[in-house]
């Protein structure tokens, strides 16, 4: 069992912490629910999904074989004849039996990178004094850990640093590397003297490990020279090596915190264990709406032990295998993906992620979600039984900078988050985050009438999604007659009554808990908002917005379809 870390926050949890209770949590008997009508893509998107395993040389909060995951991973992901990316953290470059045991047994169609936390051994050999807990190689608190804790001149010693040693050890340049959290002046020194293919940064993910990161993208994208959180909007902003995001996470159930652990594919948790949730998971990246780009990580960390990853790595690995032979996704290296983006993408393409099947087979009310993707903004609608609204708008500004850009952090327990016009969980009620009724944060829709009687129409079926090249249209049909036709595209979100009386007036309520949300005022055409001191908007057109003591509505003037303007 892990040792419990010393921190003044508990409720920011290791991920080791999580996996011992987690397993027991695991939902019996999910089954499959009737698969959901999707139209046809317009072009053949870019699929990849990369096997990417972690390699540390210390665990110093416990006594683990951290070779075995190693053997045992090698050996299934070559008795399947998949491509894979092994990331050595820089003591596994420099000591232990990892470097030649990969040498040895990789097959050319594998690739080495970096695994960028910090341990006593580069921070010996950038000259920089260890900060990290005196009796230990490797301390995982996120001052000593991440780049975020060094001042921006020591980053950028610690990244030459793992360059220069990866090249010394394997003869070649450097040209993958992730992490749990990278920064905006480490990955900028990396892309700009390297020439790097791809980097890897974490999850959206609520107090684990230390950190809180939110609004970020959902697949890939060029980060922007201030936020390594945040796609650029401009060319002259813009990183120009691809950043992805790590741990095929599930799109429906992690926002609200539904599960005590990380509901992702790691095999590792008891999402990654369950075949009903990679299977849709993998359908949803394989045959799913995805715009331009859709993106997944699946392996493992060593750190975590072969014993509680044994049950189901061979399961996943069986199973990419015959995705990668029947379906339209690539299997492929972290650099080759990186190499095909940049190829293919002169900038942060639409994306999207549809899941239109409660991903764990839930009946009783089940759960469905819409993802979009743009360099402006991100999106999501969400679906709970017959209930569907917006839990989720974020947008994009490449003048916000992201937290430590320029001072290190000095605490272990840190929040990261972006630019929010609507946030379904940070500006949710307590009751709400604690997952009983109170004042949820969202994006209602309601019909008011030629009588002008208001109506809120649940949904009647499942949503149709279809896509052009860089918009995507769901049209949910209303248990009172017709459909609502919710259009997202790169700069704006349009919200169209379909098949409606005449005189059918739509109105969009934006709703939270006050005192939680970044809302400053409203004008009639602007929503204005200002976060960690930095102001921004959301323009309306086609409606008039009126602010209320929770949130604002918005009402249609039947000039056309109602309709968020995202770009700044």
């Amino acid at each position: 069992m892990a040792k419990k870390p010393d921190r003044q926050d508990r409720t920011f949890l290791t991920r080791r912490e999580l996996l011992a209770g987690s397993i027991t949590s695991m939902v019996a008997g999910w089954t499959l629910p009737p698969t959901a009508a999707m139209a046809s893509r317009v072009k053949r998107a870019l699929r990849v999904i990369n096997i990417m395993n972690f390699i540390r040389a210390e665990e110093p909060r416990e006594t683990i074989d951290l070779m075995q995951p190693v053997r045992e991973q090698m050996a299934l992901i070559k008795a399947h004849k998949l491509p894979a990316t092994w990331l050595l953290q820089y003591d596994a470059l420099v000591e232990g039996p990892y470097v030649e045991f990969l040498k040895k047994e990789m097959p050319i169609d594998h690739e080495t990178g970096i695994w960028f936390e910090m341990n006593r051994r580069i921070c010996d050999d950038a000259g920089i004094a260890w900060r990290g807990n005196p009796k230990w190689e490797w301390d995982y608190h996120v001052p000593v850990a991440y780049a975020i804790g060094y001042t921006p001149e020591e980053r950028r010693r610690l990244a030459d640093t793992a360059v220069a040693t990866y090249k010394r050890v394997f003869g070649r340049d450097l040209k993958s590397l992730a992490s749990w959290n990278l920064d905006a002046v480490t990955i900028a020194h990396l892309s700009d003297h390297y020439f790097m293919d791809a980097f890897g940064n974490c999850r959206d993910q609520l107090a684990t490990d230390g950190f809180t990161i939110w609004g970020a993208p959902i697949a890939g994208y060029y980060p922007n020279r201030k936020n390594a959180w945040s796609p650029a909007l401009e060319e002259k902003n813009q990183i120009s090596t691809p950043m992805f995001r790590l741990l095929g996470q599930d799109p429906v159930y992690y926002y609200d915190k539904k599960f005590p652990y990380p509901d992702t594919v790691e095999p590792v948790w008891p999402s990654g264990r369950s075949e009903v949730f990679i299977d849709r998971f993998l359908q949803m990246i394989d045959e799913s709406p995805t715009q331009a780009f859709a993106y997944a990580q699946f392996g493992q960390e060593n750190s975590f032990g072969w014993a509680e990853m044994q049950e189901a790595y061979p399961m996943q690995m069986e199973k990419l295998s015959r995705a990668r032979t029947g379906g339209q996704v690539s299997i492929e290296t972290m650099g080759e993906s990186g190499r095909r983006f940049k190829q293919r993408f002169k900038s942060t393409p639409t994306q999207a992620q549809v899941m239109l099947e409660d991903p764990f087979g839930e009946k009783a009310v089940p759960e469905r979600t819409v993802w979009y993707q743009s360099k402006y903004h991100r999106a999501n609608l969400h679906f709970r039984g017959e209930q569907f609204y917006l839990r989720d708008l974020h947008v994009y500004n490449d003048q916000f900078p992201q937290p430590y850009l320029e001072e290190p952090v000095r605490k272990h327990g840190i929040e990261q988050r972006m630019l929010a016009a609507l946030d379904g969980y940070h500006w949710s009620d307590d009751e709400v985050r604690s997952g009983r009724p109170g004042k949820r944060a969202m994006g209602r829709f309601a019909v008011v009438g030629a009588n002008g009687e208001e109506s809120f129409p649940g949904m009647a079926g499942l949503p149709k999604i279809s896509e052009g090249s860089t918009s995507l249209d769901a049209d949910v049909p209303l248990s009172g007659g017709g459909s609502l036709r919710v259009s997202f595209r790169d700069r704006d979100i349009t919200f169209t009554l379909v098949e409606m009386p005449v005189r059918s007036e739509l109105t969009l309520l934006l709703e939270w808990a006050p005192d939680r949300a970044a809302l400053r005022s409203v004008a009639s055409n602007r929503l204005n908002y200002s976060f960690r001191d930095f102001d921004y908007a959301v323009e309306v057109a086609n409606g008039n917005a009126v602010k209320l003591a929770d949130g604002v509505r918005i009402v249609s003037n039947g000039r056309g379809a109602l309709r968020l303007i995202m770009a700044p």
